[in-house]
């Protein structure tokens, strides 16, 4: 159950003042953030008076967020979430923003920090951010009625102030953490956030009486009692642990599938993989959502998976094909989909595979479709299958280099490719081959 996140450890190139000049929205992001977050947190901590009961509260309850934030799983689209929220909102529900906030910072410090090896700067901006998050559901709670347990003597939590508490922390960590991996990703936030956390409110609002019942046990009988209300979490932790691992099986089989294809033809190693990196590379510079780049992948992966049909002879044939057995080789696309079609997993991406032959003038097959009637993963496929066709090595022809495959693309465009395409695809490939280039 998803219910904190932080960023990933690769999410910045490698030091925040190095960053390129397009990451500077991100990078500036990440600061603004960061600053607000722990100034809040400090200004708020002064004016707060430790007593000896609060002092013992802060180090248990932290101490807790420590180690159920040594348990992340990660998102779909990066980042991580762990299962610290009962454990925060508990401790925020007993005494308040100031003591909630370090619990949280401390679990992102010493709990996920230290677990994943962060930088400095994403530790930094992890607690800044459950900083703002905590207070802003405190605030929350408290300003619609709510009183804090410890702090004001009471046996009874309302319910709507704690709705209103668990709605704000949800949509505050939730869009802080995917505005932060869309300026990252280059492509929206609010894709990004159906990506990682569609759906992840009804977990929080699952959990919420998890937390309730575990400051109740703390105010009313005492903090060993609590220890016992820590397995709920560990079997949240195990359910949707299971759910990213059935994930990654998920994309390993396709791989597999994929990868099977590519050891009948020699001269295709590996060329599942490339189309997947740059498929996605190109569909992010288009600003498509995160669900459909998720689906081109799979279709980039899988869009030679119909050459399974296809006889051995013809596709190990040294020279170039005769009329008749290119006519033959057409078919794969069909007999692409046609395999989707009987996987529900995969369904979705059975008409990119069809298309993806096309040609944006209305020239190509299976269907002569043109322009936007293509599936835009077909366009993408279309371009990214052909660069790395005129890059690649054949016994018939000598490979072409980079610039000289541009060009080829550049004079397709309009043609047999999509212009909008052609120009994400080379915006992405050069963007890589700099980046590989500064780290040669």
């Amino acid at each position: 159950m998803p219910v904190r996140t932080i960023i990933r450890k690769r999410i910045g190139q490698p030091v925040i003042l190095r960053l390129r000049r397009e990451q500077f929205g991100f990078s500036l992001y990440l600061a603004t953030v960061s600053v607000l977050g722990w100034v809040t947190l400090l200004w708020f901590t002064l004016q707060t008076a430790f007593e000896p009961q609060i002092l013992f509260a802060l180090l248990f309850w932290c101490a807790l967020a420590v180690v159920t934030e040594f348990l992340p799983v990660p998102l779909p689209q990066g980042g991580y979430v762990t299962l610290g929220f009962p454990i925060i909102f508990a401790a925020t529900l007993l005494f308040g923003p100031v003591v909630g906030s370090w619990v949280a910072v401390s679990g992102a410090v010493l709990g996920v920090g230290w677990s994943r090896r962060l930088r400095p700067y994403q530790i930094i901006f992890n607690g800044g951010q459950l900083s703002l998050t905590v207070m802003g559901s405190a605030f929350a709670f408290y300003f619609s009625g709510g009183r804090f347990l410890a702090l004001h003597q009471q046996t009874g939590v309302p319910v709507l102030p704690v709705a209103y508490a668990v709605i704000t922390y949800f949509l505050a960590n939730s869009f802080a953490v995917s505005a932060a991996l869309g300026l990252q990703r280059h492509t929206s936030p609010w894709s990004m956030w159906l990506a990682n956390f569609k759906g992840a409110s009804p977990n929080y609002l699952a959990q919420a009486p998890l937390a309730i019942l575990m400051a109740l046990i703390y105010h009313l009988i005492g903090w060993w009692a609590v220890l016992f209300s820590l397995m709920p979490i560990y079997v949240g932790y195990n359910v949707f642990r299971l759910y990213s691992d059935i994930r990654q099986k998920h994309l390993s089989i396709i791989r597999a599938l994929a990868a099977a294809i590519e050891m009948r033809d020699p001269y295709t190693e590996a060329h599942s993989q490339r189309m997947a990196d740059y498929a996605v590379a190109t569909a992010r510079g288009l600003r498509i959502s995160i669900e459909e780049i998720e689906n081109i992948r799979y279709a980039a992966i899988l869009h030679d998976i119909g050459k399974i049909g296809i006889s051995d002879r013809i596709l190990r044939k040294p020279g170039p094909l005769t009329a008749t057995e290119y006519r033959v080789i057409q078919q794969h696309s069909r007999i692409g989909a046609e395999i989707l079609e009987e996987v529900e997993a995969l369904k979705n991406i059975s008409e990119v595979l069809y298309h993806h032959h096309e040609r944006y003038d209305g020239k190509g097959y299976p269907d002569g479709i043109k322009g936007d009637s293509i599936p835009i993963g077909a366009r993408i496929i279309c371009v990214i299958d052909a660069y790395d066709a005129m890059t690649s090595q054949r016994p018939y022809r000598l490979a072409l280099g980079h610039e000289r495959a541009i060009e080829e693309l550049r004079r397709g465009a309009n043609t047999q490719f999509d212009p909008g395409v052609v120009d994400a695809f080379i915006r992405a490939v050069e963007r890589d081959r700099r980046s590989a280039r500064k780290t040669a």
